[in-house]
């Protein structure tokens, strides 16, 4: 080729074709933009799916708390109710359960015409699996409970409720207690109460507390039967058949 036709062919490309380094820039801005959008597109997906997954956990505690108002709040004057509410957030063996004690409990409450409410303070997600839909909240509340005649009874304590999804619904499929029931007002009583144990010893270590045995063993009776006493004035409210 001569160098006239080899002018001629700059030309046209500086005329109407796209210079080479125009084309190589165009390409490595296409690359850029493709790892960018990767990048934050993956970004955007992940932060999407921890708002998903915050959202069914608010999900699954708000389900359990509502159970737990449900199953420890009665009213005399609309008992009825409050068992159709229990039942309708509940599933699987909770709710076969139920079967077994609501005439029970529906019996109770009118004739002890009693008003319990329960007032959830903290929620704990133990478990979560979306894929086999079934979960587990921790649930600590509390209940006040007011009988005719009766003095009324505030307890504190901890359930676990164990959820199923159902036709994307979160019920109930099991509620236990966990722990024990904490008088409201007497929950430190008893750490209270314990005495030093190196108090029996004298300063040689000698033991001094077997001349006290007799009065402690008749004091210890003593309070083993009041504890009795008390203990039965604060029935811990359960959503099994003793409840």
């Amino acid at each position: 080729m001569s160098s006239q036709e080899e002018g001629q062919t700059d030309d046209a490309a500086e005329s109407g074709g796209v210079p080479r380094w125009l084309a190589i820039v165009a390409v490595v801005v296409l690359v850029v933009g493709l790892v960018l959008l990767a990048v934050f597109g993956t970004r955007y997906w992940q932060a999407r799916s921890d708002q998903d997954l915050a959202n069914q956990r608010d999900t699954v505690s708000d389900v359990a708390s509502q159970v737990i108002i449900n199953a420890f709040s009665f009213d005399h004057r609309s008992v009825d109710q409050s068992l159709e509410q229990l039942a309708g957030a509940s599933t699987g063996a909770f709710l076969d359960e139920q079967k077994q004690w609501s005439e029970d409990v529906r019996k109770r409450v009118v004739e002890q015409k009693a008003v319990t409410n329960a007032t959830v303070s903290n929620t704990a997600v133990e478990k979560m699996d979306l894929d086999a839909g079934e979960a587990a909240v921790l649930v600590v509340f509390t209940a006040h409970s007011e009988r005719e005649g009766e003095e009324p009874i505030t307890g504190r304590q901890a359930m676990r409720v164990d959820l199923t999804r159902v036709d994307d619904e979160w019920k109930a499929s099991a509620v236990n207690q966990v722990g024990v029931t904490v008088p409201v007002g007497q929950s430190s009583a008893s750490v209270q109460e314990l005495g030093d144990p190196t108090e029996g010893a004298d300063e040689s270590g000698t033991d001094t507390s077997d001349s006290d045995a007799g009065d402690s063993d008749a004091s210890g009776a003593d309070d083993s039967d009041t504890a009795e006493e008390e203990s039965t004035t604060a029935p811990a409210p359960t959503t099994s058949g003793g409840r």
